[in-house]
């Protein structure tokens, strides 16, 4: 890497995933501003590789990805931890006794994954580390502890991680980020204020929406004949906080209800795919409505193309997960 270019670090829970393509076009964009970037994801994405965007293969992400998530098999574990240790021994001996200190880190250290986790993060040097998600920001400040970083840090939240997050966690989950990061971003105003109740400073919180390449969109004129049917369109991942239970249900009542023909295409796939399909039965909806699965970004513009209307609902999962 140019010595002159800045150097950021995104840090990841999972990647690639199809119903992250912001991630990915955030990558993508900073590699053509000139911004060196190298991705730590902490799992290993196992999504249909087929349908994520073209940019993680035009972009070869694949080469800047590290993969810090260690084998499930105890036996395959310590294997693949040896030449590991070997590394770390050789490069940066001081930290070993916190990689096995079990009082102060429990089973992160018991299981080995911290020698996973802090590996490839051994000698390198970035500007900045961009966290996505406060969960994966709290897996990184241990590796910044172990490693003793002081790079800068942002981080994103983007939803279940300042929603659910408070349900299943206790409300100081997020102390040590608070006092190590000073720049977070999230969605909305409402998701600041939401954050911002929960002790984060009103002056470190800025709102940026996730956005769009608009020109990646084409403007398309709609015209709708006399007799043509209505053609919708509803994307997104097959969890409860997105409504898609709750978009059928409408769409039973306008079967019933209105006049006018009409179709719409679900694109998406997820947790709970079966009761989401099986809803789609009960209502008797299979000659309105038709399931595509995850596609490719690029498929997916070129349906809005063809479409009337784009439907996306959302709502509070009973777990507390909202947008």
């Amino acid at each position: 890497m140019a010595e002159n270019k800045i150097k950021v670090a995104f840090f990841i829970g999972s990647f690639p995933k199809v119903s992250e393509t912001f991630i990915i076009n955030q990558i993508a964009d900073l590699l053509d501003r000139g911004v060196e970037v190298e991705i730590f994801s902490f799992n290993r994405s196992f999504q249909q590789k087929a349908n994520i965007s073209q940019r993680y293969f035009d972009y070869e992400m694949k080469k800047k990805a590290h993969y810090l998530a260690m084998p499930s098999s105890k036996i395959l574990r310590i294997i693949l931890a040896l030449p590991r240790l070997i590394y770390i021994l050789f490069n940066k001996p001081a930290i070993l006794p916190d990689l096995f200190n079990f009082k102060k880190y429990g089973p992160n250290a018991a299981s080995l994954k911290l020698i996973f986790w802090v590996t490839p993060f051994i000698g390198k040097k970035f500007n900045l580390v961009h966290c996505h998600f406060g969960t994966s920001a709290n897996k990184y400040l241990i590796i910044r502890e172990i490693l003793n970083l002081s790079q800068p840090i942002i981080t994103t939240f983007y939803g279940f991680d300042v929603s659910k997050i408070f349900k299943i966690k206790p409300t100081n989950y997020y102390d040590k980020l608070k006092k190590a990061c000073s720049c977070y971003l999230v969605m909305s105003n409402n998701m600041k204020e939401r954050v911002m109740a929960y002790g984060f400073k009103n002056e470190q919180i800025h709102v940026l929406p996730v956005s769009i390449d608009v020109s990646s969109y084409p403007y398309q004129t709609r015209f709708l004949k006399t007799d043509e049917s209505i053609n919708l369109i509803s994307v997104g991942n097959f969890v409860e906080k997105k409504g898609f239970d709750d978009l059928l249900k409408a769409l039973a009542i306008v079967k019933i209800k209105a006049s006018k023909a009409f179709k719409c295409l679900i694109i998406g796939d997820g947790p709970l795919k079966e009761e989401i399909h099986s809803l789609a039965d009960n209502l008797k909806l299979n000659d309105v409505v038709e399931f595509r699965g995850y596609l490719k970004l690029e498929k997916v513009i070129e349906l809005f193309k063809k479409m009337h209307l784009f439907v996306q609902p959302s709502k509070t999962a009973k777990d507390g997960d909202m947008e």
